[in-house]
């Protein structure tokens, strides 16, 4: 029986990762499309960078 209550927390814990991964493509995505850049990763590095510094 607990082994049954196990396997269905796994599965509730990775569809929600699987729900937020699906939000961050969509914002990435969303981002990319206002911008005009697909190269996303290379806007927003040198910003979290500046921002440290």
């Amino acid at each position: 029986m607990s082994d049954k209550k196990s396997q269905n927390k796994k599965q509730t814990w990775v569809a929600i990762g699987a729900a937020f991964l699906i939000i961050l493509l969509i914002i990435w995505l969303t981002f990319a499309d206002f911008t005009g850049n697909t190269d996303v990763a290379a806007y927003i590095a040198p910003q979290i960078i500046n921002s440290l510094g």
